[in-house]
């Protein structure tokens, strides 16, 4: 059975998801918590309860209640959820085209030499077929 189609995540979703891919499950307290901490301007609670509730809404997240406690956790994993999420960006503001959105990682940020050799084996893999 297909999975179904998740709606597209906002730049403040896709943080929320971060920390909940990197937690595994998390309650909405530690998401505040960790989301603050990197912040200038900290969120409120009732903020950061909104949009847990909206991914849980459009099925990002399920949630599990022990006692007084909600946590919530993905439905889906992170590596299924990235690639779509960058062709999704490639298609949008680059027309489709890997070169460009490629090009513009480069120019945004420096390529150290080990990103460089990786990025060789990546193309090697993909010229051979491998990927």
């Amino acid at each position: 059975m297909a999975k179904k189609i998740l709606s597209r995540l906002s730049p403040a979703e896709l943080e929320i998801m971060n920390l909940v891919w990197q937690k595994g499950e998390i309650t909405i307290n530690e998401t505040l918590g960790h989301i603050n901490a990197l912040r200038a301007n900290p969120l409120q609670r009732s903020t950061m309860q909104v949009q847990i509730m909206r991914l849980e809404n459009k099925g990002w997240l399920i949630r599990r209640q022990d006692g007084h406690r909600l946590f919530f956790r993905p439905t889906r994993q992170r590596e299924e959820t990235v690639p779509s999420l960058v062709e999704d960006l490639a298609r949008r503001a680059f027309n489709g085209s890997c070169t460009e959105l490629v090009r513009c990682m480069f120019t945004q940020k420096k390529v150290s030499r080990d990103d460089l050799r990786q990025l060789r084996a990546l193309i090697d893999k993909a010229e051979r077929g491998d990927l």
